[in-house]
């Protein structure tokens, strides 16, 4: 139990900082140092984190944290190709402003979910011999 109220803890972290990287670029392009007109688009990074990455990050955790719990370039590789895949889709439905204002602050969230996801969730858990 304890443990995956760890887990659940130190995932809802990586959401958090995932989907504050990714308001960060876009209100700094939008609105300058003036963070208090762009704060509001932070509800909307969190939310695409919170309700799209999250739930995304544990499923792969539950299928693949085995076979990604060996090395970091493996979790930062399938970051990378999901954040990918999202760039390209926000090409093909948003042109040019979907990639500037969704496609690249979804390839930010992604790596930062594998980045962080490595160093809190899958590195201690291979350290501790339960993958």
């Amino acid at each position: 139990m304890a443990s995956g109220l760890v887990l659940l803890g130190k995932s809802i972290l990586i959401a958090t900082c995932a989907g504050i990287a990714a308001w960060l670029p876009v209100a700094l392009t939008l609105f300058g140092t003036d963070f208090g007109a762009s704060f509001p688009l932070i509800y909307l990074a969190l939310l695409g984190s919170f309700a799209v990455g999250l739930p995304i990050a544990l499923l792969t955790l539950f299928l693949a944290g085995k076979a990604m719990s060996d090395r970091i370039g493996t979790v930062m590789t399938a970051a990378n190709c999901g954040g990918f895949m999202l760039l390209l889709v926000t090409a093909v439905l948003g042109g040019p402003f979907g990639v500037l204002y969704y496609g690249v602050p979804s390839w930010i969230a992604a790596n930062v979910f594998g980045l962080l996801g490595w160093f809190l969730i899958l590195k201690p858990m291979r350290e501790a011999g339960h993958v």
